[in-house]
């Protein structure tokens, strides 16, 4: 090995372990400012000597310098406070001992591509702060000069002082690393650390010995399935062999088959009966054979399958890492916030242990991270805030992690701050464009709370280096739903709010749903699906302009996965009567999906789509089905974006579909109200769209014209002598010939109890007339039609 591979090694070694060392020093820094008893001190003391002690020492090995000229200082403040465990530190004390932190974490990204240079006097003023901790004006000695490419200040800097260095530590063999990092122009916290037994940079990861051992052992049971592939393709081979054989014995045989010119048939028949016999036993021998290896070959199927399955997912854990490496540096965040911000709080870390796909962790750093700063800049209250409306000085951030079924982590970033001020929200919204003074004003908590998502919205009113560009939270929605995730808002004025995100454990593979959709198949993710429902037609039902399914005894909206993914329509030639659905998402929200069909549920690998087409709207990614055939996965949280604005008319398409085959007339509708103007006005209106149209003036007039001639829709008013809407659906829906006839209500009463008993009754739509235009009825009708 050359002396530049040696170093290579030596350097990626040194990342590691330093990282590592500022990790513990970072908690343990964090952990002395909490305690205040000597005893619980002294030994956290003694632990962030030996870090600086064992991080100047590695530092050394590889002729970082600067470090080691950070740690020597670091380490002289830490033996002095070991001695003096009750002495008093001030907060300004501990703001230098971290600064020099952050500035050593700066040094150790000084190898990463693009990376700045710091100033030499930087790195001269950390130590002489360090210093002066000791002592009230110590005397002060200058760093050993750095490595060549330190001996210039960036452009951007003021020049260096000139300052007589030290003697340099004891020199190595080792070639000195490239040690100027990016300037330290802002506060950017620490990357993600690991704990002891399991640590990974951007490039290494470290594996425990344990697991590589099994990983092996399963390696090596894979030679018995490679003797057993080889014993399987010896086994066809003699079959082939076999055929062979009997091609070989025909081709000779039906030439002999046949008897010569002036021969006894008989003969002929004995040759030819012989030939049979022959080949039966030929095909006994063959059929034995072939049962053998079938058993033989499904026997090896299962073994090789719980093998593979097994290997596969060992192999996954080798880049799961505990959410320690990523949450352990958030308590320093939370310590620096507060300092910024003016504000006291504390943050509690649970699931520490939870381990996740390392690639998953990555990608939630940046989420994670601004949704603890939000929750510090605009949920936890000033002191005095907080004070008079009866709280602790100080607040609270919870970071949590839960092991969900089917593959998820559920994390959830809370704080007991003031909560999501929905006026301030909707009145930006307003402000931005996304919702008019109506819409607002309309909108409920849960609907305000979703805009908080929309880019650009901030309720900020100035844009400082913590947030007011309003860009934070779209990013985050965006790179949760990246990872195939989902995230939801919980928030109560005057005690706090509540970010959670459901993400996968692992990347790699998951289960999905095959689903048809106009002559495509596209993989939904089975984490997603609530349940699969086949609905009869008759029961899709509209309410306030929207088709409507029921499932678990909850109304939901139907819409069209064709209409969604904006696809052809393809018509069938004898539509069904039954509409497939498949429900996704949790909770409240929840839509039924119409699909041609289900396939079948398989694990599918995820394959990301690369640039230029890295962002499909309702396109998570791409996969190759066990058919060899490429599907498109689905993004759930698109496809639930986009099925509010798809009005999805399902049962639109199979009437028009309908009326083409069966080459029907116009539309008879029949319009039953007690008012002269009213009835008057639906008439026109309904006339004018081409409709054939027939009055009556209650319930009871309208039940006798439906038992006395055929019609295809009624729309009706509810509140009629003798019988109302309500009570002439009921009884239609009761009628045997007459149950499957649409029925629209058209009334002013507005309320979610006549809605539901509009439904309940088997109203398929219900318009309120304080919302009615001729539009919205006639595109009601159109659907049903």
């Amino acid at each position: 090995m050359t002396d530049d591979e040696f170093l290579d090694k030596l350097r990626e070694a040194f990342a590691v372990e330093a990282s590592e060392h500022v990790q513990a020093l970072t908690s343990g820094l964090l952990a002395v400012e909490k305690a205040t008893d000597p005893e619980t001190r002294k030994p956290i003391f003694e632990t962030i000597f030996r870090e600086a002690h064992s991080l100047k020492g590695a530092a050394g090995a590889v002729d970082h310098t600067s470090i080691q000229t950070l740690c020597q200082a670091l380490e002289s403040v830490f033996s002095h406070w070991k001695q003096k465990p009750a002495v008093h530190i001030s907060q300004e004390s501990f703001d230098v001992v971290n600064s020099a932190i952050d500035l050593i974490t700066k040094l150790l990204q000084a190898a990463l591509p693009a990376a700045g240079t710091v100033p030499v006097h930087n790195i001269t003023g950390t130590v002489r702060r360090i210093q002066s901790l000791l002592h009230p004006a110590p005397p002060f000695a200058e760093p050993p000069p750095a490595a060549p490419q330190a001996s210039t200040s960036s452009p951007d800097s003021p020049a260096a002082p000139q300052e007589t260095p030290p003697p340099p530590p004891p020199a190595t063999t080792a070639k000195s690393l490239p040690v100027m990092p990016a300037e330290l122009t802002d506060r950017t916290p620490p990357p993600p650390q690991a704990e002891p037994d399991i640590a990974y940079t951007a490039e290494t990861v470290r594996i425990p010995v344990s697991r590589m051992d099994a990983l092996l052992r399963q390696v090596e049971e894979m030679v018995a399935a490679k003797l057993a592939s080889h014993q399987h393709s010896e086994a066809l081979r003699v079959l082939s062999d076999h055929m062979v054989t009997w091609q070989k014995r025909w081709s000779k045989a039906h030439r002999q088959l046949r008897p010569s010119p002036g021969e006894d048939p008989g003969a002929a028949l004995a040759r030819c009966q012989e030939f049979i016999q022959w080949t039966a036993e030929h095909l006994r021998l063959m059929e034995r054979q072939l049962s053998l290896s079938s058993a033989a070959a499904a026997q090896d199927e299962r073994s090789i399958s719980a093998l593979v399955e097994q290997l596969l997912d060992d192999t996954k854990r080798l880049v799961m890492l505990p959410c320690a490496t990523l949450l352990d540096f958030f308590p320093k965040v939370v310590r620096d916030l507060s300092r910024d911000l003016g504000k006291e709080a504390d943050l509690v870390i649970r699931g520490r242990e939870v381990e996740m796909d390392k690639r998953v962790l990555q990608e939630l750093k940046d989420p994670l991270l601004h949704l603890v700063r939000n929750a510090m800049d605009h949920g936890i209250e000033d002191k005095q805030v907080r004070l008079e409306r009866g709280k602790s000085p100080g607040g609270s951030v919870v970071i949590s992690v839960t092991p969900r079924d089917g593959n998820k982590v559920e994390i959830r970033v809370e704080d007991d701050g003031g909560g999501i001020d929905t006026a301030r929200i909707k009145a930006a919204a307003v402000s931005a464009g996304y919702l008019s003074g109506e819409q607002a004003e309309l909108s409920d908590e849960t609907q305000a709370h979703e805009l908080v998502f929309k880019s650009g919205l901030s309720t900020s009113a100035i844009i400082t280096e913590i947030s007011g560009r309003g860009l934070g939270m779209a990013i985050v929605q965006e790179k949760v739903e990246k990872l195939g995730g989902r995230i939801a808002i919980s928030s109560t004025a005057g005690t706090g709010t509540c970010f959670t995100i459901t993400v996968p454990v692992t990347l790699a593979t998951f289960k999905g749903i095959l689903v048809e959709v106009s002559g495509h198949v596209f993989v939904v993710p089975t984490a997603s699906v609530d349940r699969v429902n086949r609905h009869r037609r008759s029961d899709i039902q509209t309410v306030e302009n929207r088709e409507t399914v029921l499932v678990d005894e909850h109304r939901l909206p139907l819409v069209s996965m064709e209409s969604v993914l904006e696809l052809p329509p393809r018509e069938h030639p004898f539509p069904s009567d039954f509409v497939v659905s498949v429900v996704l998402g949790d909770g409240d929200r929840r839509v039924a999906f119409s699909v041609d069909g289900i396939l079948n549920e398989q694990e599918v690998l995820v394959k990301r789509l690369r640039k230029p087409i890295s962002r499909v709207r309702n396109v998570a990614g791409a996969t190759v089905l066990a058919s060899g055939a490429p599907a498109i996965i689905l993004n759930t949280s698109d496809l639930l974006q986009s099925a509010a604005r798809s009005p999805s008319p399902v049962r639109k398409r199979h009437a028009a579909m309908k009326s083409r085959r069966l080459g029907a007339p116009a539309r008879k509708i029949l319009v039953t109200d007690d008012s002269v103007t009213s009835r008057m006005l639906l008439k026109n209106i309904l006339q004018s769209a081409g409709y054939d149209v027939s009055v009556s003036v209650d319930g009871v007039d309208a039940y006798t014209a439906l038992k006395t001639n055929e019609f295809d829709l009624l729309v009706s008013d509810v509140q009629m002598p003798r019988m109302d809407g309500f009570d002439l659906t009921a009884k239609i829906r009761a009628d045997k010939k007459l149950a499957d006839l649409p029925v629209v209500l058209v009334t002013a009463l507005g309320s979610r109890e006549d809605h539901e008993r509009g439904v309940d009754v088997g109203a398929n739509a219900y318009v309120v007339k304080g919302n009615f235009d001729q539009s919205n009825l006639l595109d009601v009708i159109r659907k049903l039609l």
